[in-house]
């Protein structure tokens, strides 16, 4: 197993001996914190801070430290807690397998091409055709850095080990996870509008955290 299933590459280092213990001095100083980056569109980068904004503007007792990256980790952590009670390797690879496709995959156009059967019968068949964007048609960035402990990164990296036989031979890292959880949460956002169960489950998981 040579896969590398986040920049850091946790899993790996570990298999190798290559990470030393962490001792109670590591802890105290935040040395088991490490970081990750993600990229999103512009667009779901500014829906996430209006959301965001709007929790501020509605609930009176949201921590002043909330912001985007707290978010995606409070998604994340939610994801680790369901795969931690069992039993859900198909169905999550599923949904990543999808969110994959939906989220991070490249843009493609579907076409219809008139195709000979014989010299005087014709059908129209359906074909896919990637979209190569000129530069000046290419959507704004915003890169997300979140904080996490290297425990959960390496709990995600572990997990994601484990579903490689459902993958159907796509490979996923903890980055891509990370995205997928936070645009399928904006995809929610955009369908359905801010829902006050949502900010207040939001809310209650942040107070339990602090």
């Amino acid at each position: 197993m040579k896969k590398s299933y986040s920049k850091l590459n946790l899993l790996q280092k570990k298999l190798q001996g290559l990470s030393s213990p962490k001792g109670f001095f590591d802890y105290i100083l935040g040395r088991n914190r490490k970081y990750l980056t993600i990229v999103t569109g512009y667009y779901d980068y500014i829906r996430g801070e209006v959301f965001i904004d709007d929790m501020f503007d509605v609930l009176d007792d949201v921590p002043r430290g909330f912001d985007l990256a707290v978010l995606i980790h409070l998604l994340y952590k939610d994801f680790l807690t369901q795969i931690k009670k069992g039993n859900i390797n198909k169905q999550v690879a599923g949904f990543l397998l999808s969110g994959k496709e939906r989220y991070l995959g490249e843009k493609k156009v579907e076409k219809r091409v008139l195709k000979a059967l014989t010299e005087r019968v014709f059908t129209f068949e359906s074909i896919e055709e990637e979209v190569i964007e000129e530069e000046s048609e290419k959507e704004k960035k915003a890169y997300i850095t979140i904080q996490m402990k290297e425990s959960e990164i390496l709990r995600g990296e572990i997990f994601l080990h484990d579903l490689t036989p459902y993958l159907n031979n796509e490979h996923v890292t903890i980055e891509d996870l990370l995205t997928i959880l936070y645009l399928d949460f904006i995809n929610q956002i955009k369908e359905q509008g801010n829902s006050d169960k949502i900010q207040k489950s939001i809310l209650s998981h942040l107070k339990s955290a602090l």
